[in-house]
């Protein structure tokens, strides 16, 4: 019971804290000026997003916070004596902390560039706190493998953070099918595709040197006889989907929408493909996370030695 709630207070904490960072980064450099019907940051969408992302953020910090109190002491409601008496306690405050502050600051601010870079900023310092509440300074207390911790989980914030306004851009566009959605998705997939490759490299550099750690070369059959490097194989697998997805939207897909709006002629069938491999990325995505959420509660192979 227990390790459930544990691993979904997880989840909701990771894939809402990715979501506030990533969406947040974006809307910076992923979104056109405005068109007068396509929703853009200064239309609504994020001031809807971003407040949510922060509030689940939030619910899932105390969430997490008393199943580790059920966890330590066998008491639900202890949150006290973790928050007080525990390193992990003082780093999950510190991110109730930053997330409270970005619910503040979504209601208060209406420039949509200023709330943009406002919330990012919390919103990476929340992402990066995980690399202290993992395995990266418990089990090994190496400075590269916190490092990489840290790269990692911004990495992955840029990507989730892309893939989620523009799935909401393409749901939308299901009624519509406007040249204007048309240009406000390839704009953003250009933009998300011109960094997309270092995303992906850090992405991969950074696995590898988390897996060196937690497993290591000595130790590579913990990959297929354990709980956690099966998980991590899951992991590694959905991972290698999302990238191919990706490739074929750039490649395959994107081209195919911008050759349509070149020639004004019918772009539903280019969105309509658009939006089912985006949303098939997306869905890989959360299951990574949920992976992860898991695999924060098992026992990595170099704590056995």
């Amino acid at each position: 019971m227990v390790g459930w709630a544990l691993s979904g207070a997880r989840l909701f904490q990771f894939a809402s804290t990715l979501v506030l960072f990533g969406s947040a980064v974006f809307s910076l450099y992923g979104c056109s000026a405005a068109t007068p019907d396509a929703p853009t940051p200064e239309r609504g969408w994020p001031r809807w997003l971003l407040p949510l992302a922060a509030t689940i953020g939030i619910i899932s910090t105390l969430a997490w916070l008393s199943a580790e109190a059920a966890s330590l002491t066998g008491t639900w409601t202890a949150l006290d004596a973790v928050v007080s008496g525990t390193r992990f306690g003082h780093i999950l405050a510190l991110r109730g902390l930053l997330l409270t502050l970005t619910l503040i600051v979504c209601f208060i601010v209406r420039s949509a560039k200023t709330l943009d870079i406002l919330v990012s900023i919390p919103g990476g310092l929340s992402v990066a706190s995980f690399a202290w509440t993992g395995h990266g300074t418990v089990a090994t207390g190496s400075g590269l493998h916190l490092v990489g911790d840290v790269l990692h989980l911004l990495a992955a914030g840029i990507w989730v953070g892309a893939l989620v306004p523009l799935s909401f851009l393409l749901a939308l566009s299901s009624p519509v099918h406007t040249a204007a959605y048309g240009r406000e998705v390839v704009h953003g997939l250009a933009r998300f595709s011109a960094i997309g490759p270092a995303v992906v490299a850090i992405l991969t550099l950074t696995g590898i040197i988390n897996t060196w750690y937690l497993i290591g070369l000595s130790r590579w059959s913990a990959l297929f006889d354990t709980t956690y490097g099966l998980a991590l194989l899951a992991k590694i697998g959905l991972f290698s989907g999302m990238v191919a997805l990706a490739a074929s939207n750039r490649w395959r897909l994107t081209p195919r929408l911008q050759a349509a709006l070149a020639s004004s002629g019918a772009i539903g069938p280019a969105l309509r493909a658009l939006r089912a491999s985006l949303f098939a990325e997306t869905a890989l995505a959360f299951l990574v996370l949920a992976i992860v959420a898991v695999l924060g509660i098992l026992e990595p192979p170099v704590s056995a030695n």
